[in-house]
């Protein structure tokens, strides 16, 4: 016979149901906060949460520089399927790395990989082109609820709290003649089930406070983004 308790067990299952496979799940919008830079606060207003899934298309810089300040107060990275990511090039953009661990070619196990990785570590970081399904994605980001962990994904990731896309950048500082290249501002637009509405914003993403001369920023960035990987913005 069917009570009031049974039917409400019923509805609580099927709830979990719909979280699991929508990716939906308030623990990530209001769970604890890991550190951010300063100048990222308006690309993720309420912080870099635990539990989100948030997924970056046309910067791996811009990747490394959401978990930067967060790896430097002492939060593990792990990098998955990023197998031309520069250590280097990685550690000038902030990430400290006797706390990052690198598995470059998962495979065929990408989805166990990133699952072991989900439970333990506090930031997971997922190249493109891994063996992963919108299932696997699906229950990948309802473990990273669980654990809150937070996962940076290279491009389209379903069901993703945010989508970060950059879409152009500009450098600044040079005047008619004279000056040198100080900042580069990028372009980027956000949507997302944690955003409501799309929105696009500008930040700055390079910032040259102690050149050697002319220009050195912009090398210095250019040479930053070859080494953290061929083709990144």
């Amino acid at each position: 016979m069917e009570t009031q308790g049974t039917r409400l067990a019923a509805a609580r299952a099927a709830l979990r149901t719909v979280e699991a496979r929508m990716g939906s799940d308030r623990k990530a919008e209001e769970g604890p906060v890991l550190a951010l830079e300063e100048a990222l606060v308006p690309l993720l207003p309420r912080g870099l949460r635990r539990g989100q899934v948030i997924s970056v298309e046309g910067s791996t810089s811009l990747m490394v520089a959401l978990v930067a300040r967060a790896s430097l107060e002492g939060a593990w990275t792990v990098m998955v399927g990023m197998s031309n990511v520069g250590v280097l090039a990685a550690a000038r953009r902030g990430l400290d790395l006797t706390r990052v661990a690198l598995i470059p070619y998962p495979g065929v196990q990408a989805p166990a990989a990133l699952g072991a990785c989900i439970d333990d570590i506090d930031i997971v970081m997922v190249g493109q082109g891994l063996a992963l399904s919108d299932a696997d994605r699906r229950r990948l980001a309802a473990r990273a609820r669980e654990s809150g962990c937070v996962v940076v994904a290279a491009g389209q990731w379903p069901g993703a709290h945010l989508q970060l896309t950059v879409n152009g950048s500009r450098w600044t500082g040079l005047g008619a003649g004279e000056g040198r290249l100080r900042e580069r501002e990028v372009s980027v637009a956000i949507t997302g089930r944690s955003t409501g509405t799309a929105r696009s914003i500008v930040i700055c993403l390079d910032e040259d406070t102690h050149s050697a001369g002319p220009g050195a920023a912009a090398k210095r960035a250019s040479m930053q983004d070859k080494a953290l990987e061929k083709g990144a913005a």
